[in-house]
């Protein structure tokens, strides 16, 4: 039995845009190496890389799951069939991590050769946040209530911790972890699903990072990105996660290389200023005293500074603010005391790229939207959508798109375009064999040999010849 050919053939031989936006950049990043090289392969049946590729498609034709797919017009896409794709998600030898820190690094090279070597002046960063990803099954293997901060309650759900890395241009997705919080309720009628699993394999390693403590797992994904090579100037995170363990363990990290720019609580934590200690609010009521406030007019944000002793980090600059039309003065440090306010504000900005990161892959690229009960599928399905979105931030740079939302809508509208004119098309041919036919019924014999003409095979062709038809048909029953 014959091969089915690669997804991108497919694509490729029918003229779509999908394809100078996704399989060409597939082939820039060498996905199938990729595969190959991190153990994302397949003893038997089809190639784990035209899996993934169909996968990555998905959601720029803004389809939600698999079974939606295989009922939608786009099915003729390949002759998988639902279960070849659900074993695939569901595989816990698979390393997704692997996959996503190889891409990463790509774009990093791909990146650095269109713009020559790296300048010593470029802010990079490391931004680390979490997001969260709602469930709507309790039968779900891992699930907990988490706490949702915009309707202020817990929900069922994960929370994905992730680490995006700033070259000074893009932000990426290159690690995350899927966390847990609340455990529930046992309930005897609908018991968790739980899957046995090797513990030394990539999916029992991942469930245990279930309940590891978010701080603690973004410095060793920090660390780990390190170790393939990616350095940043800082680290940008919110004051969840500026514990002293936090700060001194990125100041550890290749000697002092990265400082943190990050908000931090103002709590019971206490630093030395001029011999004495002070928590932040005693350090905030003691500024106000001495009526040292400044004003940063191109920000429009009232601010005290002071160079201050944080326990074992040593000196640290304080940042004491407060935002216009804000009573509460929040408060930032920065291990770098050299850097001036306007600076320092400017870079913590950056931080903001990682929400934009969080809407366009939740709104576009289908981020929490998997339903399966199987923990080796979230993992799955975060993994691709942190893959796909790195592709389109390749693309989205080569190309000069505005942003991420805008690409991935140039390319479902032509889809749709395609889509529709293959549908006008089998009308057109239903309402000329049914005319044929209805001739034929009436006793004119001559006519029902023009759909074995010349003729009519070539009406046929000019339409194959620019638009998606009836090859995509044959391919699934290629085998």
């Amino acid at each position: 039995m014959r091969q089915i050919n690669e997804i991108a053939d497919i694509i490729n031989d029918n003229g779509y845009t999908i394809h100078s936006i996704i399989m060409d950049t597939l082939g820039k990043f060498k996905m199938k190496t990729l595969c190959h090289r991190t153990g994302i392969v397949k003893k038997a049946g089809h190639e784990a890389f035209n899996i993934l590729a169909l996968l990555l498609i998905l959601p720029l034709l803004a389809l939600k799951s698999v079974n939606q797919f295989l009922g939608s017009t786009y099915s003729g896409l390949a002759a998988m069939k639902k279960d070849t794709l659900y074993r695939f998600k569901n595989n816990e030898r698979f390393p997704w991590r692997s996959l996503l820190m190889a891409v990463a690094k790509t774009f990093r090279q791909l990146a650095a050769s269109g713009t020559g070597q790296q300048n010593d002046s470029v802010i990079t960063a490391f931004i680390l946040d979490d997001t969260l990803e709602k469930c709507t099954g309790r039968i779900m293997e891992g699930v907990t209530r988490v706490f949702d901060h915009v309707i202020r309650k817990s929900v069922l759900g994960f929370k994905n911790l992730m680490l995006a890395f700033y070259d000074g241009t893009s932000t990426i997705p290159i690690d995350f972890s899927l966390h847990a919080e609340k455990k529930l309720k046992r309930v005897k009628a609908r018991p968790q699903y739980k899957k046995g699993v090797d513990p030394r394999s990539a999916g029992g390693k991942r469930r245990k990072e279930l309940n590891k403590n978010k701080i603690d797992q973004g410095l060793a994904m920090i660390r780990r990105a390190v170790k393939h090579g990616f350095i940043a100037k800082y680290v940008l995170c919110d004051s969840w996660f500026t514990s002293l363990d936090f700060v001194r363990g990125i100041r550890s990290i290749k000697n002092g290389a990265m400082h943190i720019i990050a908000g931090i609580r103002a709590d019971k934590r206490t630093y030395s200023h001029k011999g004495e200690l002070f928590t932040a609010k005693a350090l905030i009521e003691k500024c106000k005293a001495t009526k040292s406030e400044k004003r940063c007019r191109k920000l429009g944000i009232r601010y005290f500074e002071a160079i201050v002793g944080y326990k074992c980090v040593g000196d640290v600059k304080l940042m004491i603010c407060r935002y216009p039309g804000q009573k509460k003065w929040r408060v930032f440090i920065s291990t770098d005391t050299t850097l001036p306010f306007v600076q320092l504000m400017e870079i913590y900005g950056i931080r903001w790229t990682i929400e934009v990161m969080f809407k366009e892959m939740k709104q576009y690229l289908q981020l929490g939207k998997c339903q399966s009960k199987v923990f080796d599928a979230q993992i799955a399905d975060a993994t691709i959508s942190s893959v796909l979105y790195v592709l389109l931030a390749y693309v989205k740079r080569v190309e000069s798109y505005e942003t991420i939302g805008k690409l991935c809508q140039c390319i479902g509208d032509d889809m749709r375009e395609k889509t529709l004119a293959e549908r006008l098309w089998a009308l057109f041919i239903e309402i000329l064999t049914f005319v044929i036919d209805t001739v034929v019924s009436a006793g004119d014999l001559e006519l029902s040999k023009f759909k074995q003409t010349k003729e009519f095979q070539m009406i046929n062709d000019i339409f194959a010849s620019s638009f998606l038809s009836n090859q995509l048909q044959e391919l699934s029953k290629k085998a």
